[in-house]
């Protein structure tokens, strides 16, 4: 199967963001240039050969040369954003991006997903989510200026109209199902269920060592002692108590946790 790479732009793009370096080239990487049709290609990752492109006037850039699931595990490992794609409808994806750095609202409610300033697209492919999902993780370095001030709440009218339209959402409905979370650092874990129709995160906070729990499997029933958190949508009086960026996120049809919830 052929390998699918990023572009030139998102290479440049990664390059730009100063958190890679030329000395984390490997055999996997590589120098892109300038033909002289002006069609963007890419030569193997050798410096040598990068100085006779140069001597011929031909301009050279160099950035990484990753596949998009490269792209990912260094998007992932490198400046914390995790990429997490979701099968929305037969055969069509969207995505969910993750700041693994930032776990908490300015309530101290856990909270971890990116906003997505456009909505959530859906395409076709799941390449294609994929790289929509590199451009989007990518921007986040050299984001619009706003002010949270300047991100104001719904009315009460287009909230309750927000919540019924989210049960109309073409995206993964896990009422009836238990999602198990595991920490990677110290093994606590926790098991969520849906209280509505909406999208959650694939990695969230541990609430007993702050390290990273993970989504790892999903159930269709639980013994009846074992004790379940539900994701939630709030009330409009809970939402307006919540920070303007987590407020975008329950309008962009994200659920939180019931623990992150600040009481009526």
């Amino acid at each position: 199967m052929e390998k699918q790479y990023i572009t030139y732009a998102q290479a440049t793009a990664i390059a730009e963001t100063g958190l890679w370096e030329i000395e984390q080239m490997e055999d996997n990487d590589a120098i892109y240039y300038d033909c002289p049709n002006n069609k963007l290609t890419a030569v193997e990752s050798h410096l040598g050969i990068a100085k006779g492109i140069a001597a011929q006037n031909i301009e050279v850039s160099v950035c990484p040369r990753f596949t998009l699931d490269e792209a990912v595990q260094w998007l992932r490992e490198t400046p914390g954003i995790h990429i997490q794609m979701n099968s929305v409808e037969r055969k069509r994806w969207s995505y969910d991006l993750c700041d693994l750095n930032e776990w908490t609202d300015e309530n101290g409610a856990y909270y971890n997903c990116i906003p997505e300033r456009d909505g959530y697209p859906v395409f076709d492919s799941f390449e294609e989510a994929v790289s929509d999902a590199i451009d989007k993780a990518v921007a986040i370095f050299a984001p619009v200026e706003i002010e949270e001030t300047e991100i104001p709440a719904l009315s009460e009218e287009d909230y309750i109209k927000l919540c019924a339209d989210s049960e109309k959402m073409k995206v993964y409905d896990g009422r009836g199902t238990y999602d198990l979370y595991v920490c990677d650092d110290c093994s606590h874990q926790i098991v969520t269920t849906y209280a509505v129709k909406g999208v959650t995160p694939f990695v969230i906070k541990c609430r007993e060592c702050g390290g990273t729990m993970k989504h790892v499997a999903t159930y269709k029933k639980v013994r009846p002692e074992t004790e379940v958190l539900k994701w939630i949508r709030p009330t409009y009086s809970q939402y307006l108590k919540l920070s303007p960026f987590t407020r975008q996120h329950i309008e962009n049809g994200g659920l939180i946790l019931e623990t992150s919830i600040i009481d009526d």
